[in-house]
């Protein structure tokens, strides 16, 4: 099974993305799925705003317990799954991913890189959101020197973007890890500056 690991910043086209991987895999007659942490977040606090810190965290550790149950219940139904939501920046974060998913898969990860103007364009053309700071997910991805799994420019159609990026899943180009959970067997991440 394929566990494909889609990160990027608001506005970087991981939902549309992401709904166009899941039409390809499943063109092949493979059964796929997206999951979304977002929509898992929202099943706890739908407006997002938190009454203090404590809770939040609270809502969002439960929301990430289950999107890595429902990603291991489909990878061991037979079912590819295309996660987003998750930031991903460092080897570290896969790992704390990764370590929560109980099925043997290959996994695949993915960061969209998109100009800051671009994602700014994406983000006016959806409409106000007060929840987003680009700029702050700006700065903290423009520190990042080496990020694990492959970088892929999200700047063409999106279609064109489904395209390519189904061609590197099917030469394994950002494939960093085979998850054997039965034989606890990992292979570590590979990093890619």
């Amino acid at each position: 099974m394929k566990l494909i690991l889609i990160d990027g910043g608001p506005a970087s086209g991981k939902n549309t993305l992401g709904e166009l991987l899941v039409k390809k895999l499943s063109g092949l007659r493979r059964k796929a799925v997206l999951v979304d942490l977002d929509t898992y977040v929202e099943r706890y606090n739908p407006k997002w705003v938190w009454i203090n810190d404590e809770q939040k965290e609270h809502d969002q550790l439960n929301a990430r317990v289950d999107f890595s149950r429902d990603m291991s219940r489909y990878l061991n139904e037979g079912i590819d799954v295309v996660a987003i939501g998750e930031r991903l920046l460092t080897s570290e974060d896969m790992k704390n991913l990764t370590s929560k998913v109980t099925a043997d898969c290959m996994v695949y990860l993915y960061h969209l890189n998109v100009p800051f103007t671009l994602r700014e364009k994406r983000l006016h053309a959806r409409g106000p959101h007060s929840l987003i700071d680009l700029e702050n997910d700006q700065r903290d991805r423009d520190v990042i020197k080496e990020w694990p799994g492959y970088v892929y420019a999200n700047t063409h159609s999106p279609e064109d973007d489904a395209e390519n990026m189904f061609s590197l899943i099917q030469q394994d180009k950002g494939l960093i890890e085979s998850l054997k959970k039965s034989e606890q067997e990992r292979v570590m991440p590979r990093l890619i500056k």
